[in-house]
């Protein structure tokens, strides 16, 4: 291994490590600890922190405390569990043995977790089995899925502690100005009128931004959702990384709309008005356009601390947790300092706590299978984003541009697609600026990635190395970096020919 190798595999143990201490320092006098890597922000960690102490005195007699890992985002946790095991498995160790629970984030990160990372070892998961009986997961859960979507593993790998949809922020004020009407669902991102006034962020560095894309693609469909997404990347003032960023741009007035995770939205405007500023944000969501997403936890291969790990899932599921998420602190079972505006996620804890709820929504009782189901479609967001609306940023914004000043294209809120309109050179325009290229397949024969029924065969053989033996890319790279570089080219010539007709 060289020298930047060994430092890369000595931050990961550190950062890795760094809850073991708090766990076994003599010094915390907190008793029996469990340490969880999370995504979740200050408050939530402090309220269910502190309430899980109580919770395990009162159960169990003894003290019991959560020594909390924050590393980064979803997609930073699963990278980062994946090196350590990539360098156990490369040093004959065993994986684990520092962190017991991975908490929060969406069910795609922790459906990864629990896939074999050797094709031939099924025992070779990062993640383990809960171990939860039937009866457990019964009284818990009236129903295992909403809508199209679970809220634990068929095969007891993760289980839900609370849901997650997404939708839009927006700046009233801003919508006024500009004589729009308030959004509804994801359509507003892609107006004319909001060119350079949309937050947006990279799904490549974040997991529920690609989530947020992947509901955009399946409740409209693979062509209309991918026009509405380049769109939305024309309007961007800019392309952030982070999920957090875009309430903040909306609500300091950086930004008009963006789309952003629900409790991240409600979380923005309940802040601004405990400030005293009122009205300035609203938040929403897409209407009949969003998935709904279980925010799951994980328990580790090689848990130093197994049964508190179970005891803390156990009471995340309790009626006295999921009051936590939308009880506000001044109700005697809601948390002690912070309002966490999430959605619980058992569903009879909407009917128990009524209008005592912070937010008053049944994510249950509105949300909607999605149109256009398409299991591989994901796995193409980020290479086709990426060669899509970051490769080429001016020239993106340029072909937009040139359409929405072209005389005959229409004045309407929704998305206008080359069918909607009669004038041939607009018609024209619109056909390049939405296309999305084709790749070589075996057989001299080749897939057009506008049609979404050959994604699972472009899935495997180019965004799984499928093809590698076909010397469609250079060996040193991969079929994912390949795809991306020949759309990038495709991308590049097509909104050039958009913008000069």
């Amino acid at each position: 291994m060289n020298r930047f190798g060994t430092i890369v595999l000595v931050c990961v143990a550190v950062l890795l490590l760094a809850p073991a201490f708090l766990r076994s320092s003599p010094s915390s006098q907190l008793g029996p600890g469990v340490v969880v890597m999370t995504p979740h922000n200050e408050q939530i960690r402090f309220e269910l922190g502190s309430r899980f102490s109580q919770w395990h005195q009162r159960e169990f007699g003894t003290d019991a405390h959560v020594a909390w890992s924050t590393p980064g985002g979803t997609s930073e946790i699963r990278k980062l569990l994946q090196s350590q095991w990539k360098a156990a498995a490369g040093a004959g160790a065993p994986f684990g043995g520092d962190i017991d629970l991975v908490f929060g984030g969406g069910s795609y990160e922790h459906g990864v977790l629990a896939k074999p990372t050797e094709a031939d070892d099924p025992g070779s998961t990062i993640s383990v089995p809960h171990g939860f009986s039937k009866e457990d997961l019964l009284a818990w859960f009236s129903t295992d899925t909403i809508a199209d979507g679970r809220l634990y593993d068929e095969k007891s790998f993760w289980i839900g502690t609370a849901l997650s949809s997404f939708g839009l922020i927006w700046n009233e004020d801003e919508f006024a100005q500009r004589e729009l009407p308030r959004p509804t669902d994801w359509s507003m991102l892609a107006h004319p009128k909001l060119r350079g006034r949309v937050a947006f962020v990279n799904p490549a560095m974040s997991g529920s931004v690609t989530t947020a894309l992947q509901s955009i693609l399946e409740h409209l469909g693979w062509q209309r959702g991918w026009a509405l997404i380049r769109r939305a990347a024309a309007n961007a003032r800019s392309v952030s990384g982070s999920s957090t960023r875009v309430p903040g741009d909306v609500g300091a007035g950086e930004a008009a709309i963006g789309p952003c995770i629900d409790f991240y939205g409600r979380a923005q405007v309940a802040a601004l008005e405990a400030a005293g500023i009122t009205g300035r944000i609203q938040y929403r969501d897409a209407a009949g356009q969003t998935v709904v997403d279980a925010d799951p936890i994980s328990l580790l291969r090689g848990a130093p601390n197994p049964e508190l790990a179970r005891r803390f899932i156990r009471f995340c599921l309790t009626a006295e947790a999921q009051s936590l998420w939308q009880l506000p602190s001044s109700d005697p079972d809601g948390p002690q300092r912070f309002a966490l505006r999430r959605l619980p996620i058992r569903a009879e804890v909407y009917e128990q706590l009524g209008d005592r709820m912070l937010d008053q929504v049944d994510p249950f009782a509105e949300a909607k299978a999605a149109a256009y189901p398409n299991r591989s479609a994901r796995a193409f967001i980020v290479p086709l984003f990426v060669s899509m609306a970051m490769d080429h940023r001016d020239e993106l914004r340029e072909a937009w541009h040139a359409i929405v000043e072209h005389p005959a294209y229409p004045s309407s809120d929704d998305v206008v697609m080359a069918a909607d309109v009669e004038d041939p050179e607009l018609r024209l325009m619109l056909e390049r600026f939405d296309a999305l290229p084709s790749v070589p397949m075996p057989n001299d024969t080749v897939a057009d990635l506008n049609d979404p029924t050959v994604l699972a065969a472009v899935k495997a053989g180019w965004l799984r190395d499928g093809f590698k033996s076909m010397g469609w890319w250079d060996l040193e790279s991969t079929g994912t970096l390949a795809l991306q570089a020949r759309a990038s080219s495709f991308f590049l010539d097509q909104y050039q020919k958009a913008a000069n007709p």
